[in-house]
């Protein structure tokens, strides 16, 4: 290998399909996971990366930024308006709705209710508001590492208790 071409096709061969099939997954769009696929190796190029130890996880780690960021950029400011769902394929339909949405849903509720005070808090401040994590956690006295420690528990905590509500219902899928 020698230059950066070299480099850089060295670093695709090694780690393209890698980086292409993360994107595809949380991209669920093929054409986007090709574009962002690119970016990927375009900042790597730029940083002068070059093949070696922990190049992996530092492609996947830019693949995943590159990939929240697109999803931000892509989602709607408003959800539940007539004129959002009737844009989006399927129109109205696509919306989220029946009987088995309605108790996951009611389940979320009861769920959120056994939270504390901080921790409801701490959610809507993220969810609701989109406060930045910088912000949340200098109000509640944290560092941003310890706060995104705490949103991944209390979502996985959540979805722990939603499950064992709807497989106490009854409802498919849960």
């Amino acid at each position: 290998m020698t230059g950066a071409g070299g480099d850089l096709e060295a670093l695709v061969g090694a780690h393209g399909r890698e980086v292409y099939a993360l994107l595809l997954a949380v991209t669920r769009n093929p054409a986007t996971a090709e574009e962002l696929t690119q970016e990927v190796f375009v900042v790597a190029l730029k940083r002068g990366m070059q093949p070696g130890a922990g190049m992996r996880l530092w492609l996947r780690e830019v693949a995943r930024r590159l990939a929240m960021n697109e999803l931000r950029r892509r989602r709607p400011t408003a959800l539940g308006g007539d004129a959002e769902l009737a844009a989006l394929p399927g129109g109205r339909a696509a919306a989220p709705e029946g009987p088995d949405f309605e108790e996951e849903l009611a389940a979320l509720r009861r769920c959120m209710a056994e939270l504390g005070a901080d921790d409801r808090e701490v959610l809507a401040d993220r969810y609701e508001r989109e406060e930045p994590l910088a912000s949340i956690a200098a109000r509640f006295g944290q560092t941003e590492g310890y706060l995104k420690q705490r949103l991944f528990r209390l979502r996985r905590r959540l979805a722990e208790c939603v499950s064992r509500r709807l497989a106490g219902s009854g409802v498919a899928g849960g």
